[in-house]
């Protein structure tokens, strides 16, 4: 009986899809039990809670696409912008806060990658603010984080 012990050799291609349906559990949760869902209008873990479950349904999709895949990944700079910058939003959050974060990550997306007009760039920047703080900040009642900020303000 000569039995061959296979090995199941996690990549990042495994890893990810796990991760991010881990996240999702988590907003999931987190907008169900702690903001509220719906009472007669959406509450603050409205937007939490649906982005939650997309992201366990892209995982499970992602990663039963990945179970039938066994080409190498191969990762290439232009790709990791994405992450780097996704990185440094995250980061920057918690130190200036998320919402003027966003318009440091916006403002600097479209400048230095997209080499965007000034002229361009502020009127995106303007219907993006018009579309955080309207209707996440004053509709949905999105409870953004404020980082260190908040502790120098107030």
């Amino acid at each position: 009986m000569n039995q061959q012990k296979q090995s199941v050799k996690i990549t990042t291609r495994i890893f990810i899809p796990i991760c991010m349906f881990l996240i999702g559990i988590v907003f999931s949760v987190l907008g169900f039990k702690q903001y509220g869902f719906w009472d007669h209008e959406p509450k603050p873990g409205f937007f939490p809670a649906i982005f939650g479950i997309v992201l366990m349904v892209s995982s499970v999709l992602a990663f039963m696409q990945v179970i039938h895949e066994t080409e190498k990944v191969e990762y290439h700079f232009c790709e990791l912008e994405v992450i780097i910058g996704a990185a440094m939003l995250i980061i920057g959050s918690m130190i200036i806060g998320m919402i003027p974060m966003i318009f440091i990550y916006l403002f600097g997306w479209l400048k230095i990658m997209e080499k965007t007009p000034l002229k361009t760039c502020i009127i995106i920047m303007a219907i993006v603010g018009a579309i955080v703080i309207g209707v996440f900040v004053m509709w949905l009642q999105v409870q953004f984080p404020w980082g260190l900020l908040e502790n120098v303000i107030g």
